[in-house]
């Protein structure tokens, strides 16, 4: 139904109600109305509801949206922008590795092919059902073993170190199919991204120093910083990330020199501009690990998106798809590059982010040019021009509100891309899975990047209120001349 009609059909009604009430209570108290009952009754009472209703429906959305203004938000100073003020300049950081785990592909190469063939897709799911007992659409890895999973974390809780176990709640909290594939995922992200961080030419030379001697040594401490689902309750994420941790310690990298974080729930390439603008302003080495694990892939998730009428089914069409997997970046400095030899030097330029006024899952979405507002600044933030943009990853997913919004600010950013074959979306391929589809776009394009010394666009509009776009590519030799955007 059209806007304006359905506003029109609201007055009608509260006028029709307001008059039909006060002519029953006159007919019924046998009452003649003075001018003042007329007016009051007939104009100004029907007025008044509209009017807290219109009232009420403003406060509702403001309380609703996040606290953030729809500005420009630029995470190296913590100021909001204005919309046609350019992001602060910073040094971009270095993505030395990049892993994923996906259904569709065990890395980047295998879903990076399977995107572009049109291979991967959500499918049938072969266990689990809705409330009528007819099989989900899902997107699953496959060949993976919550059961073995389940198995590894009750053995690390039975020998927990006792320290570490007095910290932990009374009793260990509960972990359902879902969280277990979670922790599975991204536990073989993790070490994959571990062994890449062993490469560090510092390395050797901090484990056989004396540990009196180690202070002088340049071994810069690895951060880790983990997104784990925010449905996740405390004690499953705190249990979930003692967990990562310890498997971050088998594989070599100094306890005294490993930090692990929980991040928020501000998204990815916040929590990477933060560790940027931190580094700059401490004057620290940085290099991190920014990783994301999820799945939906459980009954849970099924009956709460089900019971909320989030669950994509024949009846429900923008509904959304069960998905799982696990990303991760290792972000580097240039010098902390150097040290870990990186062959093929992929830049991650500074991003530019927003906060949308109004909901992409609200009736006329809004915002409708936002998106390509903020890539035109992540390409003049990196000296890219739109012509030198040969493919674009983004995180959306199927739901219309996403994809058009994705295409039409795609087709605005990059007039001569090919929107069929060159604008890839993880999500709309591997069902939801959170944060970790705004990471595995940025895995796909340092691929990408790397594979053909290209530069890559990444856009994220998964999330109902933040927008965010950033290039990924190799280090130019001279700037581009800028084109018009």
């Amino acid at each position: 139904m059209r806007p304006w009609l359905r506003r029109s059909l609201l007055i009608l009604a509260v006028f029709a109600l307001c008059w039909g009430g006060a002519i029953w209570y006159w007919r019924s108290s046998t009452r003649m109305p003075s001018t003042g009952d007329l007016a009051g009754s007939m104009l100004a009472l029907p007025l008044a509801l509209l009017t807290s209703w219109w009232l009420g429906k403003k406060l509702l959305a403001r309380l609703a949206a996040p606290a953030a203004a729809p500005a420009l938000f630029d995470a190296a100073d913590g100021d909001a922008k204005a919309p046609g003020s350019d992001p602060a300049p910073r040094a971009p950081l270095h993505l030395a590795a990049a892993v994923l785990r996906m259904p569709g592909g065990a890395s980047a190469p295998e879903l990076a092919a399977a995107l572009l063939d049109k291979q991967q897709r959500p499918e049938l799911d072969p266990e689990l059902t809705d409330a009528q007992g007819y099989p989900v659409m899902s997107a699953r890895v496959a060949e993976l073993d919550e059961h073995e999973q389940k198995a590894l974390l009750d053995d690390w809780l039975r020998t927990r170190p006792a320290d570490a176990a007095q910290d932990a709640t009374p009793q260990a909290p509960h972990f359902d199919a879902e969280h277990l594939r979670a922790l599975a995922l991204g536990a073989g992200v993790l070490n994959e991204l571990m062994q890449e961080a062993a490469m560090h030419t510092g390395l050797d030379d901090y484990k056989a120093a004396q540990p009196g001697s180690r202070a002088a040594l340049p071994l810069p401490t690895l951060q880790l910083h983990l997104l784990l689902p925010p449905d996740w309750d405390q004690p499953q994420r705190d249990t979930g990330a003692a967990w990562l941790h310890a498997q971050a310690e088998q594989q070599g990298w100094p306890s005294d020199k490993l930090s692990v974080h929980l991040a928020g729930d501000s998204g990815p390439l916040a929590l990477i501009e933060q560790l940027a603008a931190q580094a700059v302003l401490q004057e620290l080495p940085c290099l991190a690990i920014v990783l994301a694990c999820g799945s939906h892939i459980g009954e849970l998730t099924v009956h709460d998106w089900a019971t909320r009428g989030l669950l994509f089914n024949a009846g429900q069409p923008g509904g959304q798809i069960p998905g799982e997997g696990a990303a991760g970046l290792l972000l580097a400095d240039a010098a902390q590059a150097a040290a870990l030899l990186v062959d093929t030097p992929v830049l991650l330029h500074h991003a530019s982010m927003a906060v949308r006024g109004q909901s992409a899952d609200s009736r006329g979405h809004g915002d409708a040019t936002l998106l390509a507002e903020l890539g035109g600044k992540a390409m003049s933030a990196a000296s890219v021009a739109p012509a030198a943009i040969m493919r674009l990853y983004a995180d959306a997913d199927q739901r219309s509100s996403r994809m058009i919004e994705l295409m039409n600010n795609a087709g605005t950013l990059l007039p001569d891309i090919d929107l069929s074959n060159d604008v890839l979306s993880v999500a709309a391929a591997c069902g939801q899975s959170g944060q970790v589809a705004t990471l595995a776009a940025l895995v796909l394009a340092r691929h990408e990047a790397a594979e053909n010394a290209s530069q890559v666009l990444c856009l994220s509009n998964l999330d109902a209120f933040h927008r965010a776009a950033v290039v990924v590519g190799p280090e130019a030799l001279a700037p581009e001349s800028l084109a018009a955007t």
